[in-house]
């Protein structure tokens, strides 16, 4: 009797887990499976078997997928998480200069690990509401490894699938000390997490480097970071505004590809000030870029690098990037993205003489759905994982209720694509799944509720705490003379 309950106990722990989705609209980011106004999608533990209709299942937990569409969890290919407890304080600053004064220049120079730990796992549980299940956590507040290990302490907990790309900081120059554009990324840093927690690319948390790159810092560094992050096997990415007259290295770019140091491994945040022959270079080399188009339209004089992109044969990410300016929602980007680039279509179109349109548009919903899916997921080498409902990747998806006043009667009938883009906020969102497990259910988020009333409270005092510390009011705006490094 004994050896037999442990059997069952030994069958119990070893079963699958099987999830059926049923009677769904899909929209599955990949052209060899399509899409299907009423199919099925089959989940064995944390790996998708089948999306077809009319799946013949009867030893898996069904979730009812009438009136409801379903797509690959987004992907935020951009987003600095450790600022959620900024939130509300920067819209109305003068662009990058008052980011500068006021972030690196003062609060963040209040936080302590605990702080980076509140925002991350606060910040990443915010992105499982929404809709998005992998981040690209562009860390770039960590002072330490202790600054470090507590961020991934708030992603793991939160449950989200994200790339850690550790980064460093961007004090204020002090008499006596070195600068940071002039320091190489630590390698020893690099080293403890890729040999130790961070050790698997298969996990749920994977790693990569922000570096400064040659907009940011000086050439040798540049050079230097990148040479560090192909020898442990990594994706780097750098921040790269591309403004002649602004950057650190005029030519970096450039002298990066002439030394064979660009390639697919290499991914740019932001980029819309290039020009279009360093564009070529860069994706000429393999490089990817990331918009975040809602700072580029908050803050820069240059379109966000959408279209731009797209006329290349490649292929756009999406970010949120930063929350003290807005809700770091990925809906709002996706439909920001599609709007930005539809505008500068028609306008195009305009001036070309081609107005009003014989054509469909190049640029289409479906189109941005795709950025923020199979785009991220492609820029920091997940695609293999995640980006689209194909068996084999991992179960990362998002469900959508139509039948709310959001979207209803949108569905059945209308465009998936247009329904996500046009209609949904995260209100309609009532299930979020990562590697098969449910992090939102019913609308809310499966995070124990007490515990996140607890973490919020913490942070509520955190965010108190820096603004006193570092003499802050959010209105009027806080302004001040920097170091012409904070200019760029």
């Amino acid at each position: 009797m004994i050896t037999f309950c442990r059997l069952n106990r030994n069958r119990e722990r070893n079963a699958v887990k099987r999830l059926l989705i049923k009677n769904a609209s899909i929209l599955s980011m990949d052209p060899a499976i399509g899409d299907f106004d009423n199919g099925d999608i089959l989940i064995e533990d944390d790996r998708i078997v089948a999306v077809q209709p009319d799946l013949d299942v009867t030893d898996a937990e069904i979730v009812d997928g009438t009136h409801r569409l379903v797509l690959p969890g987004l992907v935020n290919a951009h987003i600095h998480t450790w600022e959620y407890q900024l939130r509300g304080i920067g819209a109305d600053w003068a662009g990058m200069r008052d980011y500068f004064a006021n972030m690196h220049g003062n609060l963040a120079t209040r936080y302590g690990a605990r702080d980076v730990y509140l925002g991350n796992v606060l910040g990443a549980l915010n992105q499982l509401r929404g809709g998005t299940t992998t981040i690209v956590d562009w860390c770039h507040i960590a002072r330490d490894a202790q600054m470090a290990d507590a961020a991934i302490d708030g992603l793991e907990e939160a449950g989200v699938r994200a790339v850690f790309a550790r980064g460093t900081v961007k004090p204020p120059e002090r008499p006596g000390e070195i600068p940071y554009h002039k320091k190489p990324f630590p390698r020893e840093e690099i080293e403890r997490l890729r040999k130790g927690r961070l050790a698997s690319d298969e996990r749920l948390v994977t790693l990569a480097m922000a570096i400064l790159g040659p907009d940011w810092g000086e050439y040798e560094v540049a050079a230097h970071d990148i040479r560090l992050a192909r020898e442990f096997g990594l994706i780097n990415s750098a921040h790269t505004y591309g403004r002649k007259g602004k950057r650190v290295v005029e030519d970096g770019y450039p002298r990066l590809a002439r030394e064979g140091l660009l390639g697919p491994d290499h991914n740019i945040g932001h980029g819309n000030c290039f020009e279009e022959s360093e564009l070529k270079i860069v994706l000429d080399a393999g490089c990817t870029i990331t918009a975040t188009n809602l700072t580029e339209m908050l803050n820069y004089e240059q379109p966000a690098m959408l279209g731009r992109l797209v006329k290349h044969g490649a292929t756009p990410s999406l970010g949120t990037d930063c929350d003290p300016y807005f809700n770091s929602s990925m809906l709002a980007v996706i439909r920001h993205a599609f709007l930005h680039q539809r505008e500068l279509d028609n306008r195009s179109l305009w001036h070309e003489g081609k107005w009003p349109t014989a054509t469909q548009h190049s640029t289409l919903t479906r189109d941005a759905i795709y950025w923020a899916t199979m785009g991220g997921a492609k820029a920091f080498g997940l695609d293999r994982r995640i980006g689209s409902i194909t068996p084999g990747k991992q179960a990362d998806l998002v469900m959508f209720d139509c039948r709310g006043m959001n979207i209803f009667p949108a569905l059945p009938g209308g465009n998936p694509a247009h329904i996500v883009v046009m209609y949904a906020e995260t209100s309609d969102i009532e299930n979020v799944l990562v590697a098969g497990k449910f992090v939102k259910r019913a609308g809310q988020l499966t995070f124990d509720p007490a515990r996140l009333a607890r973490l919020s409270e913490e942070l509520l005092a955190s965010r108190m705490r820096m603004f006193e510390q570092g003499v802050f009011r959010a209105n009027p705006v806080q302004r001040g003379p920097q170091p012409e490094e904070f200019y760029l």
